[in-house]
């Protein structure tokens, strides 16, 4: 399997710009070369970014321009977090310590929106933080290795360790930490190839509760409403996975979504529509009902994105590695606020699954109405290496069958053409 990773890796690499979702998301202007790793929007004007080396940059004019701020930190940032267009947190961890220092977790914080930062490092030492979250300006929630959970209720003067009462405290890393209001909260994480973890606290993170929900841990969750809930996770091995729950957190479902690579953060435009980052795999998973289903779409430029956000149904913003900045093209909602508006999802062309695959997959597709349908499979260079159908097809579901026993390992695009409709998907052999 590690062989095959590391032959994945390299074919990822070497896959061509024509299939990046470059209709939905545009490229920026360059900011810098650190990998970024952390956006917040308070509005659709006032946002932040972080990443590598303390930095973090400010717009106040929705992206028109950006100011870098000074953090007083040279350590790589790892979570971002604004309450409203004053008030920011942000952690950074401490692994080069020499004496009087201490390995550990910076938090910087702002009252006046980054104009100035204040730095201190968090009084229990050797705890690596991943998430911090604020109610209000007083009542606020860290979180990260050893399954350790802190609240504070006078702005981050003192912390308190909460504790575990279902007696289950597995010391497996908390990832992120949310709350839907003063008492119902969430926090998710795991470890890879053991477990994936929820806690849950319904008063308001004094104490919490431990729940397992699959073999993987979750990087990122977020409240679709008070009772239902989603998150995502993965490993190497298996893939992207997600977890839903429909009861306030009571229970879980855990499902693989069958695409390489790790999601790392999750993120809705509108309640239709969805996206999630993949990190070193340079694609997006995007659902346009709901998350019913969700499709791979590739990245502008190969980008490999580690965190997106919305400011509103019409501002996004995603950023990730070698100082990429992504927006949402805002163009594609101006008719109608859906995706759906530019790519109806009555036509629709699934990813193949498996993926990879050796030696056969399968490519599922629908049409709207009857008319004459083609699904051409074509290598990196553009040469067309298979025609899979090339006939008059009523409106319906379809379902294909690739056989690559006669083709080469690598990457690999089908095309499906119908009428004005027209999309292309990227598949990977491995043998």
């Amino acid at each position: 399997m590690k062989k095959y990773l590391i032959i994945l890796t390299v074919l990822l690499s070497c896959a061509v710009e024509a299939v990046a979702n470059d209709d939905y998301w545009l490229i920026q202007s360059k900011q810098t070369s650190q990998n970024l790793s952390s956006c917040e929007f308070t509005d659709t004007l006032n946002g932040w970014i972080a990443g590598d080396s303390g930095l973090i940059i400010n717009t106040r004019n929705n992206g028109l321009s950006w100011e870098t701020q000074f953090t007083g930190i040279t350590n790589n940032i790892i979570e971002l977090f604004f309450l409203n267009g004053n008030i920011g947190y942000a952690l950074a961890w401490v692994l080069d310590a020499t004496p009087p220092n201490y390995y550990g977790t910076k938090i910087i914080t702002t009252k006046n929106g980054g104009q100035n930062w204040s730095v201190t490092m968090f009084p229990d030492s050797n705890v690596f933080l991943n998430t911090v979250f604020f109610r209000d300006s007083l009542n606020g929630y860290l979180a990260g290795s050893g399954g350790k959970l802190y609240y504070t209720s006078d702005g981050g003067a003192e912390w308190l360790l909460a504790p575990i009462d279902s007696g289950m405290d597995f010391g497996f890393p908390v990832n992120k930490i949310s709350f839907y209001d003063e008492n119902y909260g969430i926090g998710v994480g795991g470890a890879i190839d053991i477990a994936g973890v929820v806690w849950k606290s319904t008063n308001g993170g004094r104490s919490w509760r431990t729940i397992v929900v699959g073999p993987e841990p979750i990087n990122d969750f977020l409240f679709l409403d008070k009772n239902n809930a989603i998150g995502v996770g993965g490993d190497f091995e298996y893939g992207s996975s997600q977890i839903n729950s429909y009861n306030m957190g009571a229970n879980w479902l855990y499902e693989e979504f069958q695409v390489f690579g790790i999601a790392n953060t999750i993120s809705y435009r509108t309640p239709q529509e969805g996206w999630i980052s993949l990190g070193i795999v340079d694609s997006f998973l995007v659902t346009t009902n709901g998350g019913q289903k969700w499709d791979l779409t590739g990245t502008p430029q190969q980008s490999n994105i580690y965190d997106i956000a919305f400011s509103s149904s019409r501002n996004g913003w995603a950023v990730g590695n070698n100082g990429v900045i992504l927006k949402y093209n805002s163009e594609l909602v101006g008719i109608a606020d859906d995706i759906n508006s530019v790519n109806p999802n009555n036509f629709i062309l699934h990813q193949n699954y498996p993926n990879p695959f050796n030696p056969k997959t399968v490519i599922n597709y629908e049409l709207q109405g009857t008319g004459n349908a083609k699904l051409k499979v074509f290598d990196v260079l553009g040469n067309e290496v298979a025609e899979l159908v090339n006939e008059k097809q009523n409106a319906g579901s379809y379902s294909v069958e690739f056989d690559g026993s006669g083709f080469a390992s690598g990457i690999y695009f089908y095309k499906l053409t119908a009428g004005e409709f027209s999309e292309t998907k990227r598949m990977v052999l491995l043998k």
